[in-house]
């Protein structure tokens, strides 16, 4: 069970004693009254910000899942490297017809998306191929 940083609220491994997103000790006490002035970029939501913990810019993979979709170049710009294969072999089953639709609807969903549910979504999971 992952802990909870008090400071911007990012998930944290049970070992580990201060947040590798902000820096924040934890267990230190209450929440700082402001956030630290380096966490307030990832914090507006910007798509186009890639000062997240793995340095993966949402706007640019849903760019990437919009026009090059079908290729699975945004799976491998999030390092999941099985899911760009398996989504180009489905691509070329399909003679390049109904899964550039469905890569066309997750670049919108990730542009809806905030930059933290795409980083547990995408880039921080455990999940070898992610859709949705």
């Amino acid at each position: 069970m992952n802990k909870i940083c008090q400071c911007c609220g990012a998930y944290v491994p049970d070992n580990a004693n201060y947040c590798p997103t902000c820096g924040y000790e934890l267990g230190r006490g209450p929440r700082p009254a402001t956030p630290p002035p380096y966490t307030r970029g990832y914090d507006n939501n910007n798509p186009f910000d890639s000062s997240g913990p793995e340095g993966k810019s949402r706007g640019v993979a849903a760019l990437l899942a919009i026009f090059l979709g079908s290729l699975g170049v945004h799976y491998f710009y999030c390092n999941k490297v099985l899911a760009g294969v398996v989504c180009f072999l489905i691509s070329c089953c399909t003679c390049f017809t109904v899964w550039p639709l469905i890569m066309l609807v997750q670049g919108v969903y990730m542009l809806c998306i905030t930059n933290e549910e795409f980083e547990m979504k995408y880039v921080a999971t455990q999940s070898s191929f992610p859709v949705f």
